[in-house]
């Protein structure tokens, strides 16, 4: 009997059947193609995006703002659908222009939906055929397309564009509920997603040894009840913290000419870290830098979050980390270029060898979210 059972594992063996088989090692893929897109990029990156899909748009979107400007996004969007790819969008519920927007898209054959009013999905993200992504901080509207300080990355990459339409999936079953989702890491690339970001962004800012930049439209730093238990708290005192222990550590804030709500918000902020001798800047009034960027040491994060209770503990997000050298270069070109300007609105253009880097191996309540971008409105979105 043990000699028929051991002829029989030996068969299997040999014939490449069977628990034991010996399979061929997978075709290991290239590593992501990454690529900063900041300020003015936006718009020729995304309409060329949306102009060569052939099979599939997802989109995630806090705005879908009706202007000349996004109207070329929408066309864009329409010209696709004719051509026999299926688009998809979520829109935040709570933007008001963004219910007649929905019924727009949907009228052009775009399957656009809004998201739970119970929670607010502050994403900015399109992916195309599985394979390309561009995420960051931009909204969908005219303002934050043509004005503003902007951050945003693409990425070309199957696995990663395979992991944000599973993102996608899931928040359009049921947008309230938290995904459950591992983080993906990549040769010089990885995820964050939602109640991911405090321990993401504290690893970094607690490991750094040498710099932190940030540049923040909104950072919230809370006093008496709210402060108990704050992780933005603690992500502001980490920067004090790494100042203490010698990192060069340097701040820019949004200071808006209309927002008195952000501008108290940024100001307490800029006064706590300013008091444990952390170096910060405003930007000028007339320009909303609207980015989101954290560089430490040899990585930068850049998505969709801003430092507030919401942001950390409530509503959907998602940002990349990246640690392709190149692309680190260009956002502390970016970040310094508006630091030793005063904050002048940045034209920093993507040269082409950072084009190239393409193909590099390696390559709490307050912040509501961005609505002010189309609205004016006080609330610090």
């Amino acid at each position: 009997m043990k000699t028929m059972i051991l002829f029989a594992i030996l068969v299997c063996l040999w014939s490449g059947w069977g628990p034991y088989a010996i399979l061929p090692a997978a075709e290991e893929l290239p590593s992501p193609v990454v690529k900063p897109v900041v300020n003015r990029e936006y718009l020729p990156v995304i309409l060329e995006m949306i102009d060569n899909a052939g099979e599939s748009i997802e989109f995630i979107q806090l705005e879908f703002h009706y202007d000349p400007t996004v109207k070329k996004v929408q066309d864009a969007l329409k010209a696709a659908v004719k051509r026999g790819v299926k688009v998809r969008g979520i829109l935040e519920d709570d933007v008001y222009f963004n219910p007649k927007s929905n019924t727009f898209l949907k009228r052009m054959g775009i399957d656009s939906t809004l998201d739970t009013p119970e929670k607010a999905t502050h994403n900015k993200l399109f992916i195309v055929d599985g394979d390309e992504l561009l995420m960051g901080s931009t909204n969908l509207s005219g303002n934050s397309i043509n004005n503003n300080n902007e951050t945003n990355l693409y990425v070309k990459d199957p696995r990663l564009g395979a992991f944000f339409q599973d993102y996608f999936e899931k928040l359009l079953k049921d947008s309230y509920a938290e995904p459950e989702m591992e983080v993906l890491e990549l040769p010089g690339i990885r995820t964050v997603i939602n109640r991911q970001h405090f321990d993401a962004l504290y690893g970094l800012l607690s490991g750094a040894k040498k710099r932190i930049r940030v540049l923040m439209y909104g950072m919230k730093y809370y006093t008496g009840r709210n402060a108990e238990d704050s992780r933005t708290n603690r992500l502001i005192e980490s920067l004090v913290a790494a100042r203490r222990r010698g990192v060069d550590v340097k701040v820019i804030l949004d200071r808006s000419n209309y927002n008195k709500i952000l501008n108290k918000i940024n100001t307490a902020t800029r006064e706590y870290l300013e008091e444990g001798s952390v170096k910060v800047r405003f930007d000028p009034e007339e320009i909303t830098t609207h980015a989101k960027v954290v560089i430490a040491d040899d990585q930068v994060m850049i998505g969709s979050a801003n430092w507030g209770y919401l942001a950390m503990e409530v509503r959907n997000e998602s940002s990349l980390i990246v640690s392709v050298p190149e692309v680190v270069a260009f956002f502390e070109e970016y970040f310094m270029k508006i630091w030793n300007e005063g904050g002048v609105k940045t034209e920093l253009r993507t040269s082409n060898a950072q084009l190239r880097t393409s193909n590099v191996a390696l390559a709490e309540g307050g912040l509501k979210g961005e609505r002010m971008n189309v609205q004016r409105s006080t609330s610090p979105r």
